[in-house]
């Protein structure tokens, strides 16, 4: 009497082998997917703060006139404006916008490198590009429309394969 063997043939393991294969290659593959939206998730995160960051800086500061109308004229593109430290010194409403420009152009991340900015930080008023590296190629711009009021403010950003942006209109 023969005995039957137990056991699988290599025929089986390969199948087996494969079809594991093909499992982990999906799997990995959404994973790497979960990453990229995860992390354009962030920067919208990001650009929607910085956006709400500068409507903020305006609602404390409306100057003189209708509100915000120091704020607009901000576009991108343009870098920030020298500004005096105010955290420090007192300042005038028209420094303060200044400042708040300034502030507000070096948090996004393009101009970290602008004499301005520089200042910023070496006067510890702002962080360094390590510890708040910003939006990658992050720059904003702030346009207010006299006439209604509303106030438009617009983050840009790029994500590696395209330019993105964020825009929050707010009445001032």
């Amino acid at each position: 009497m023969r005995r039957q063997m137990g056991g699988y043939t290599l025929m089986e393991v390969l199948v087996a082998v494969l079809v594991m294969g093909v499992g982990v290659l999906g799997i990995t593959g959404l994973q790497m997917l979960s990453l990229q939206n995860n992390r354009a998730a962030l920067m919208r995160t990001e650009a929607v703060q910085q956006a709400y960051d500068m409507l903020d800086r305006i609602r404390a500061n409306p100057g003189v006139g209708a509100a915000g109308v120091a704020y607009g004229g901000l576009d991108m593109g343009d870098a920030p404006p020298s500004a005096q430290n105010c955290v420090s010194n007192n300042c005038s409403p028209a420094q303060m916008v200044q400042f708040d420009q300034a502030m507000w152009k070096c948090s996004l991340g393009i101009w970290k490198t602008d004499a301005t900015c520089v200042g910023l930080v070496d006067d510890e008023i702002l962080r360094s590009a390590q510890q708040q590296p910003g939006l990658i190629n992050g720059d904003g711009s702030v346009v207010v429309d006299g006439s209604s009021g509303v106030i438009s403010v617009t983050v840009q950003w790029s994500d590696g394969q395209q330019t993105r942006s964020v825009t929050i209109d707010s009445q001032g």
